[in-house]
């Protein structure tokens, strides 16, 4: 029996039934379901609510398991939505559903026809043209809501398809979170792929489908690395030639910004690199460095990364996984695929939706205040911490194999956890405290807001830095107005493109750039002339 399938099953159907133990199905080392009259640990007893004799013999098959996982969505149930960071040009509405910024228009003359027409047989891939049309033309969630029960086009999420052909209705709150889904999918998919005119992007399935693949290659061979990161190394020594844990945290940001960009190469910037991971900025480039050296010489595909093209002004340099991890495939449309969870048979957009999860959360346990400032409890803590379960409970030696740690290692950082108040041990095993507790952690170190004081820090040398290259583009142009009357302010701080309408970069009394000046304007936030003058003088 897959323990992935079971997991996800378990998952899905804890949402329709709260009172439903996930942790012994969550765990596939030592998980198992209790046998009938089982003490629990927490009290009680596990009651059959019908005859037991069916469980000395299952007929279950993985079939109907599959089934089973397919009607708990069709219920209702779903997995959670991937922690994606805002794409260029989106944002948030007051209650949390993503759109496009800028100022609403009316849909073009197809999706205004498909709006008012019957759907064809496949119903997902018409509303799913129908969404994406209507975020390209900055259309919100409430506006599209409003047609829900009315638009023939949108009959995918107010029923669901039966054996026989026929469809039946959703019950309403299904319907709604069906809907609301498909809509954060399509803003995504819209913000990520922009267009010129108003179609659907038929490479994105087999784009999604080729990223994908090559993550999954990447993250198999890396699991099965682990001295390539230093993890099984007796000396420091000895890690700092074979590579450092901060590499393997640097490839699963690239890994990631690659799955949510959907494309087979992303601009990579080594700030962001260290806010997504919790490593400096210069542990961060070195990271890269290593990662795009290829192990054997003359052969760039040998790298884990391959350097596709420089950085450029305020874009930072564009990297690929190497061709090694490339595999080809073939893949169901986009908007067929189902939200389920990563086994190699799933379809595209699932393995996606699942790496970005999967990823992000593992970055998101290391990028840590607790494990990342000085004077915290250390990056050997966090990548124990990163693999101590939250549902279930391992054992050393599992978390030993799992972190690439000596048991000694483990040993000494489990403790560490646990007189902290991270993990604790039970007969099962260790498990994770609450996801809070790690905010707790911090502010008793007194170490809270390290990570976001070097995070605005490094957004005030973005600023300095686009700015300049601002001011670098304009001294380049030719025919330009020399003399003449500025704009008077300036517009956003982080615009990127040839010429911002940025005011004149600050000067000392001799012409030179003041480069100490700038950072100061740009770290209170003011641009405009007048505060230059009064700053410089």
């Amino acid at each position: 029996m897959r323990a992935d399938l079971v997991a996800t099953i378990a998952h899905l159907a804890a949402q329709l039934l709260p009172s439903l133990d996930v942790a012994p199905l969550s765990n596939p080392a030592t998980g198992c379901v209790r046998p009938p009259f089982t003490p629990h640990r927490r009290g009680g007893r596990s009651e059959p609510q019908s005859p037991v004799d069916v469980l000395l013999a299952p007929t279950v098959d993985v079939d109907e398991l599959d089934a089973l996982q397919a009607f708990l969505i069709d219920t209702g149930a779903t997995i959670a939505p991937p922690p994606q960071s805002l794409v260029k040009g989106m944002a948030y509405d007051s209650v949390g559903h993503p759109y496009l910024v800028g100022a609403k228009r009316d849909v073009s003359a197809r999706i205004r026809e498909m709006l008012n027409l019957a759907p064809d047989d496949n119903t997902s891939r018409t509303q799913g043209a129908v969404l994406a049309g209507c975020a390209r033309a900055r259309w919100r969630y409430a506006d599209v809501l409003a047609l829900l029960d009315t638009s023939p086009a949108l009959e995918h999420a107010r029923t669901r398809s039966q054996p026989d052909g026929t469809r039946t209705p959703r019950p309403r709150a299904v319907a709604l979170k069906e809907f609301a889904a498909d809509w954060s999918r399509a803003v995504y998919y819209v913000a990520q792929n922009p267009l010129e005119y108003d179609a659907e992007d038929e490479e994105f399935a087999s784009r999604v489908a080729a990223v994908s693949a090559a993550v999954e290659a990447a993250q198999e061979r890396a699991r099965t690395s682990p001295g390539r990161w230093g993890l099984d190394a007796a000396s420091r020594a000895q890690r700092a030639a074979q590579g450092r844990p901060s590499h393997r945290a640097v490839l699963d940001a690239v890994c990631l910004y690659l799955s949510q960009a959907a494309r087979v190469d992303v601009e990579v910037d080594i700030r962001r690199l260290s806010a997504d991971t919790g490593y400096g900025r210069e542990a961060c480039r070195l990271a890269l460095l290593a990662l795009s050296t290829p192990d054997v010489e003359n052969e760039p595909e040998s790298a884990w990364l391959v350097r596709v093209d420089d950085a450029r002004g305020v874009h930072g340099a564009r990297y690929r996984l190497s061709e090694r991890f490339s595999t080809g495939t073939d893949e169901p449309e986009w908007s067929q695929a189902a939200m389920r969870p990563s086994p190699s048979t799933a379809p595209a957009a699932a393995q996606r939706t699942w790496w970005i999860n999967e990823l992000g959360t593992r970055l998101a346990a290391l990028a840590h205040d607790a494990f990342a400032a000085p004077g915290s409890l250390g990056r050997t803590a966090g990548r124990a911490y990163l693999h101590v379960p939250h549902e279930g409970a391992a054992e050393i030696s599992e978390l030993s194999i799992a972190a690439g740690m000596t048991p000694s290692q483990i040993h000494r950082a489990l403790y560490r956890l646990q007189q902290a108040g991270l993990a604790e041990r039970s007969k099962a095993g260790w498990h994770r405290s609450p996801v809070i507790t790690r905010d707790f952690v911090a502010i008793a170190l007194g170490v809270d807001g390290y990570l976001l004081e070097r995070s605005t820090r490094y957004d005030i040398e973005r600023g300095v830095w686009a700015w300049w290259s601002a001011e670098c583009a304009w001294m380049r142009k030719r025919h330009k107005k020399r003399r003449g009357r500025r704009a008077t302010t300036g517009v956003a701080l982080f615009a990127q493109n040839d010429r911002p309408d940025y005011t004149r970069y600050p000067r000392s009394r001799t012409g030179r750039p003041d480069h100490a000046l700038a950072r100061a304007l740009v770290e209170a936030g003011i641009l405009s002339p007048e505060r230059v003058d009064e700053l410089a003088a």
